[in-house]
């Protein structure tokens, strides 16, 4: 006990050592310029990416339009039509079918939509006096529909001050029109000679990967004529068949809203879902009953087509997550707008192919490994 008594005080009585914090190096004043220059240059590609962004959408668009003309094209270069003549043969056939049904549907179409501009006041007071019957038990909702909030004007004038908002580049008819124009002759070009376009993207890359480059850019052009012959396919059943239900049910401008459905097709996993907003209201203002009937159309008819239509008409698998789409669906939208989210799955088609390509097949983790995780 002596000697335990006599350790512990020998312990006990020798001084005790400061404790130091952490080796932390400090940042060494050399650093920040460099650190400087890192911040400039991403600041200087974010400038220089939004600035270009108009043209880069354009050409996507350009490419796009390009990949789906391509298969009609060649099935014409196929049977010993040289491409020029076969170019210039589908571009005809391309421009009479726009012609023929702006001619049919478009007169038609203007009636709908001045008449649903008309009519909009109306809607919106019977809506909202609706809405006021059915929530008068509850006074903060009550005294909120009173106000000037849901006042078809002040609807209106914000809905003015939206639109320009909506897309970053949004043009009117005749700026439409041009832009169109312009899209379509880059598509001509690009699918009257593609084989320079292909040499020099492929010459561009370092021979060390360029049977990558090759293989990807034969992936990307690939999945890109499946997913835009076959949304476009999806966006024509899905428009006619909405159209028709509107109408057999009696909801006005039924071919309107049939043509919303079709384009809202085009937006990934939102478009359905808004599509499906504008024919519910008109229906809630008019006959509540029927808006119930409304979404019960929308909801079978997008159950046929993610049960039966998408599995027999994308022949090729794109193996994109949902939750991938959505991303480029929101960052494209708030960086470019509505045509950013209809381009969300072509940039999405993309990445997915470089980044397999260049990065996953050579750093690609076992199989056990992903299991575990």
């Amino acid at each position: 006990m002596a000697k335990a008594y006599e350790t512990d005080t020998t312990i006990s009585s020798q001084p005790t050592e400061e404790k130091t914090s952490p080796d932390v190096r400090p940042v060494r004043i050399a650093n920040y310029p460099r650190v400087l220059l890192f911040a400039a240059g991403v600041y200087l590609f974010i400038a220089f990416i939004d600035a270009i962004a108009k043209a880069v959408v354009l050409f996507l668009m350009a490419f796009l339009i390009a990949i789906v003309l391509n298969a009609p094209v060649r099935w014409l270069e196929n049977r010993g039509i040289k491409r020029a003549f076969s170019v210039a043969g589908v571009a005809l056939i391309l421009l009479a079918s726009l012609i023929t049904a702006g001619s049919i549907a478009g007169p038609p179409l203007v009636r709908e939509s001045a008449a649903l501009a008309q009519e909009a006041p109306e809607r919106l007071d019977r809506l909202r006096a609706r809405l006021t019957t059915a929530t008068k038990d509850y006074p903060a909702i009550g005294n909120f529909l009173k106000g000037d909030a849901l006042q078809a004007e002040k609807i209106f004038r914000q809905a003015g001050n939206l639109l320009p908002r909506i897309g970053r580049y949004t043009l009117g008819f005749f700026g439409a029109i041009a832009t169109g124009f312009f899209v379509l002759v880059i598509a001509l070009y690009t699918l009257g000679s593609p084989h320079a376009l292909i040499r020099g993207f492929v010459s561009a890359v370092p021979p060390e990967y360029r049977p990558e480059a090759t293989h990807a850019l034969t992936r990307i052009v690939g999945q890109l004529e499946a997913w835009a012959l076959a949304t476009l396919l999806l966006m024509l059943i899905i428009g006619v068949v909405s159209g028709v239900g509107l109408a057999i049910m009696g909801i006005p401008n039924a071919l309107l809203f049939g043509i919303i459905a079709g384009i809202g097709e085009a937006i990934p996993t939102i478009g359905p879902i808004l599509s499906a907003v504008p024919p519910m209201i008109v229906a809630l203002a008019d006959e509540p009953g029927k808006a119930l009937w409304v979404a019960g159309l929308f909801l079978v008819i997008q159950q046929l087509e993610n049960n039966i239509l998408v599995p027999m008409i994308m022949a090729r698998n794109l193996n994109l997550h949902p939750v991938s789409i959505l991303f480029f669906v929101l960052a494209l939208g708030a960086f470019v707008g509505v045509l950013g989210a209809l381009l969300a799955v072509p940039a999405a088609i993309i990445v997915k192919v470089c980044y397999e390509e260049f990065y996953a097949k050579k750093r690609a983790p076992k199989q056990e490994a992903l299991d575990a995780a």
